[in-house]
């Protein structure tokens, strides 16, 4: 990872979502690929099911190949992931 801070070109806040909505922010936002760097904001679940969503749009992630990493604690920590992608020209 480079030393330098890395800011995000754009946050999205998932909470709230099903993971059926988030599927379908998430595919736009892959086909549309505006952004080379973004935080996705998927909290930390609840006490009695746990990370249902940031389980879900980590597996999402891994099966498109989408490069990812968990935020630091002062952006999330583990309720947020960073993701990179590539831009299409």
């Amino acid at each position: 990872m480079n030393k330098y801070e890395q800011k995000p070109e754009h946050a999205m806040d998932l909470h709230g979502h099903t993971t059926r909505e988030a599927r379908i922010v998430l595919d736009l936002l892959l086909k549309e690929r505006k952004y080379r760097h973004v935080r996705i904001i998927t909290g930390k679940g609840d006490l009695r099911n746990g990370p249902v969503l940031r389980t879900f749009v980590q597996s999402y992630l891994k099966q498109r190949g989408v490069r990812f990493h968990m935020s630091k604690i002062s952006d999330g920590g583990d309720g947020a992931l960073e993701i990179f992608l590539e831009q299409t020209l």
